[in-house]
């Protein structure tokens, strides 16, 4: 007999900083974190990521997926759903997107979560993104990532074109003082 597929609920605030501006600049607060509620098997899957300036102008913009996840092999989940997006300052805008998304562990322990857009306006974007975890010590980790945005079409509203919208690589250090506690400090 196959046990009952039990309900665990997971939540990881991966990013949650206060970026400090140089010069005459605005003070940021930004966030990346996710989470899901589920079994084995079938999970409701949150992903949410932005930023915010409360330091002068009140601007900022966020992204949240709310997918369902199925588990497809042992570490890849196929996902879908929406995502809202919004972004704020002089003026609120905000839209409706479906998601299909695949996340899972390559070989060699590579993380990757790689997402299709099509908006509720017919644009079609892609969201890829891959890290990696170096232990360089039982408590120190280094834990290099790459992002990348893909627009079929020029989208002149949200100031993106064609092709590779834009690349992100960081390289964040971090202590583990517990499992569950890991400030990076880069």
């Amino acid at each position: 007999p196959v046990p009952d597929d039990q309900t665990y609920v997971f939540t990881f605030i991966e990013q949650l900083e206060y970026r400090i501006a140089e010069d005459s600049g605005t003070d940021h607060l930004g966030w990346e974190a996710q989470g899901w509620v589920g079994g084995d098997f079938h999970k409701f899957w949150w992903k949410s990521e932005g930023e915010a300036a409360f330091d002068g102008a009140d601007e900022g913009e966020s992204e949240t997926d709310f997918l369902y996840s199925r588990l497809v092999t042992p570490f890849w989940n196929f996902q879908a759903g929406v995502q809202y997006a919004n972004e704020w300052g002089e003026d609120y805008e905000d839209r409706w997107s479906a998601v299909i998304a695949l996340q899972g562990l390559a070989p060699y322990k590579f993380e990757l979560d790689n997402s299709v857009y099509l908006s509720e306006d017919g644009d079609l974007t892609l969201a890829a993104e891959g890290e990696y975890v170096l232990r360089i010590t039982q408590r120190v980790v280094l834990q290099p990532r790459a992002a990348v945005g893909i627009s079929a079409q020029d989208i002149p509203e949200r100031g993106l074109g064609s092709g590779v919208t834009d690349v992100k690589v960081d390289l964040r250090l971090r202590y583990e003082f517990r499992r569950e506690l890991a400030p990076y400090l880069l």
